[in-house]
C-alpha cells in the first residue's frame, strides 16, 4: 500500500512522533513497518543471488491498521518476523550472543561499563499511555 503524505504524517504520529519498538525519536527518515508481515515473494537470479519482488504472500495485512511506525534499524532488524518472534530473538541476542560474539563487549562489560539486565523486552507501543515521559 502507497501511502499518501496525510496517512504517513498521522502514522508518524501513532505513538507522537516516537518508534513503536524502540520509543527513539523519529526523524525524517523511517518505515511503515507491517505488524503481521506481508511477506514477499523471493525469487533466485542466478549466482547465489536472491531479490525480493513486489508481489505479496499475503496482501490482507497489507492495510493501515496492520502500520506502525517504525525507526530504520528496528524495522530492518524485524524485517518479516512476528513481533514474538522478533522478542525472542532480540532476548537471545541479550542472553547468548552479546558477550559470546563480541569481545569489545565482554571487555566493557568486565570492566562495569555496561550491564546486561535479565529485563523482558517490551516495546514502545506496549507502554504507551500517549504521553511521552
Amino acid at each position: 500500500m502507497k501511502l499518501s503524505k496525510i496517512q504517513r504524517a498521522e502514522l508518524k504520529q501513532k505513538f507522537n512522533g516516537h518508534c513503536a519498538y524502540c520509543g527513539e525519536l523519529l526523524g525524517d527518515k523511517w518505515h511503515a513497518d507491517h505488524i503481521e508481515a506481508v511477506k514477499r515473494e523471493i525469487e533466485y537470479v542466478g549466482n547465489g543471488v536472491l531479490r525480493t519482488t513486489n508481489e505479496m504472500l499475503r496482501p490482507h495485512n497489507d492495510t493501515l491498521e496492520n502500520l506502525n511506525p517504525a525507526c530504520v534499524p528496528c524495522n530492518t532488524n524485524k524485517s518479516s518476523m512476528s513481533l514474538e518472534s522478533w522478542r525472542h530473538m532480540l532476548g537471545h541476542y541479550r542472553d547468548v550472543q552479546l558477550l559470546r560474539d563480541s569481545t569489545h563487549a565482554r571487555h566493557l562489560h568486565r570492566f562495569g561499563l555496561i550491564e546486561i539486565k535479565p529485563n523482558p523486552v517490551v516495546f514502545f507501543f506496549e507502554t504507551f499511555g500517549g504521553a511521552c515521559q
